[in-house]
């Protein structure tokens, strides 16, 4: 009897040792439960281009290669899964979902895409060099961003530009330009096919003219309230009176009155529904994020004084947004500068927002159901999700820049002559307060 107990006092002690290990390793794994990255994507020795923002990795192979029968080799982050799984033989004629789960159950959907490279269709800008500072090239969005010295005179640039062998590009390289705006190259390949590239110059500690404060008006809407339409009038009118260049609208359908029935239209979104926040009514508002994230939102007769406050605020960061879409592909590129333009402290996130404008449709109205109705500013959802993208430092000075490249593949259903990009950079540690906003066309 007395060995069986000692026998049990071993075993409870190695049990014991064995989860004071795991006590020791438990910061580790909850540092890591949230990882859903893939790290190296390899087929036959090709190792793919992740680009973590717009999540899409890219696998270039030669001419002639045969890409339906193609077994990769993945690497995820440590404690997450991935589906399909790494060794399954997969069909890449077609773009290949992907997706990573982390340890926490949030997920992160990547598209693979396999390339064969064809001589005759080669279209791309190798390297942009404008006295001796070369250009970075973003391959998705289709935009080169050159950062020149302070003090550069960017009025009459000369850039040196490889192409793609056999290609041509216009304006020629070795010709000069005036990049204080930015210019378009268009490079053609050898069977005349195009890709237009957005070049953009940056000077370092150079005069920003800024563009003034901005106002962004979240309405939370909905076809099947009969509210919302007069309330959507409300905030118009409020834009008319105050100046379309300083306040911003986006319509978020979302909440049980936004959910499609019959004829009605679906404009739910997954990140309008989580900036929602189980919300149970319509219409509601939020002025640059204030009165949101406290669990609370605006009726529409209260949003004057806060949209009439904001606009008292000094601006403290300027965006620029230059958008690259092609009408075959439906790709849309879009290259983002971010300037601020005071030193401050603080969380900054940016988010980019895709907006449909002109939208007919059935709404409900306290007259009854209209059938042609007009939709404004829909917003469509984000190119880098409901929460956006974190700077990389938590303190800025006057004129420090920050990059950001993004894209999306326009849906079939949306109308890209009426599509914007609103663009606005916000604080966490303010509770999500919208700092600026900026508003640009696709095309």
């Amino acid at each position: 009897m007395k060995g069986i107990i000692r026998i049990g006092l071993m075993v409870l002690a190695v049990m014991f040792g064995m989860n004071a290990c795991d006590v020791e390793k438990e910061p580790y794994i909850q540092g890591a439960d949230d990882e859903k990255a893939i790290l190296k994507f390899e087929v036959n020795d090709v190792i793919g281009t992740v680009d973590e923002s717009s999540k899409i990795v890219v696998l270039d192979f030669p001419a002639g290669t045969d890409v339906s029968h193609l077994t990769p080799t993945i690497t995820i982050s440590t404690y997450a899964t991935i589906e399909p799984e790494s060794g399954v033989e997969q069909d890449f004629t077609n773009p290949v979902y992907y997706t990573v789960t982390a340890m926490n159950g949030t997920t992160a959907q990547y598209m693979v895409e396999a390339v064969v490279h064809d001589a005759d269709n080669e279209k791309s800008i190798r390297s942009f060099v404008i006295d001796d500072v070369e250009g970075v090239i973003d391959e998705f969005s289709k935009t080169v961003t050159v950062q020149m010295p302070e003090g550069t005179d960017v009025t009459e640039l000369v850039p040196t530009i490889e192409v793609s062998e056999g290609a041509t590009v216009s304006p020629a390289s070795g010709e000069a330009q005036d990049f204080t705006n930015p210019v378009s190259y268009t490079v053609t390949a050898q069977n005349g096919t195009t890709a237009i590239y957005t070049v953009t110059v940056i000077v370092e500690g150079g005069e920003i003219v800024p563009t003034g404060k901005t106002v962004l008006i979240k309405d939370f809407t909905g076809a099947r309230c009969v509210n919302c339409p007069a309330a959507a009038e409300y905030a118009h009118n409020l834009q008319h009176q105050l100046g379309e260049d300083h306040v911003i609208i986006m319509s978020v359908h979302a909440g049980y009155q936004a959910q499609p029935l019959g004829q009605f239209p679906d404009f739910l979104t997954d990140e309008g529904t989580e900036w929602y926040n189980n919300h149970d009514s319509n219409p509601l508002f939020s002025v640059d994020h204030v009165a949101l994230t406290d669990g609370n939102t605006l009726s529409v007769e209260q949003i004057d004084a806060p949209v009439a406050a904001a606009l008292e605020e000094e601006q403290t960061f300027e965006i620029s947004v230059v958008p690259n879409y092609d009408e075959a592909s439906r790709q849309l590129g879009v290259a983002v500068n971010v300037v601020a333009l005071t030193a401050m402290d603080g969380e900054f996130y940016i988010t980019a927002c895709l907006v449909e404008d002109n939208i007919v449709g059935w709404q409900t109205t306290p007259s009854g159901v209209d059938r042609e109705y007009v939709f404004r500013n829909v917003f469509r959802g984000t190119l880098n999700g409901a929460s956006g993208e974190a700077f990389e430092n938590i303190h800025v000075d006057a004129h420090d820049t920050s990059h950001f490249n993004y894209s999306k593949e326009l849906d079939a259903a949306y109308n890209a002559d009426e599509c914007y990009l609103m663009v606005y950079v916000y604080d966490k540690g303010q509770g999500d307060k919208i700092l600026q906003t900026t508003v640009k066309k696709i095309k």
